[in-house]
């Protein structure tokens, strides 16, 4: 059943988040990662300020042509340095199809889409009663550049 909780719960943010933008063109929705109340990119490796301090997730969600859907990564500070922490596939029609997960001791671990949504997705979504995704959590939605 967390399958499909996660679909319908993503499908209701993200439809609400993106209402009246045309999806058609490429897309991102993010939250940048925050450490120590400073902003990074959510870019794996970049460097921060400190080594050592307090982090906020930081998230991407956008359309891949490389699996026909959707990517949901989820980036975390470790040691000063913007790490990720999940990457979720999704289909076209935000079903979890499984992803990984970043242990920190042995690295990224494939989980089912099961297991994702039981372990990962279902209680990040459930942690704040109005939504995950929602411009008062700072998320931010934008048009991509193709060159």
């Amino acid at each position: 059943m967390s399958i499909k909780y996660c679909r319908d719960e993503l499908r209701t943010q993200v439809l609400a988040f993106t209402k009246g933008k045309d999806l058609k063109k490429d897309w991102v929705i993010e939250k940048n990662v925050e450490y120590n109340g400073k902003k990074y990119d959510n870019v794996s490796g970049t460097k921060c300020d400190s080594e050592s301090g307090c982090w906020r997730m930081g998230y991407e969600l956008y359309p891949s042509e490389e699996i026909d859907g959707y990517k949901f990564i989820h980036y975390t500070v470790l040691h000063g340095v913007v790490k990720v922490n999940a990457e979720i596939n999704l289909n076209k029609k935000l079903t979890c199809m499984g992803g990984f997960y970043n242990t920190f001791m042995t690295g990224m671990q494939y989980m089912s889409p099961k297991q994702m949504c039981d372990d990962y997705l279902q209680p990040l979504l459930k942690e704040k009663s109005d939504g995950l995704i929602t411009k008062d959590n700072e998320f931010t939605f934008k048009y991509l550049i193709v060159m």
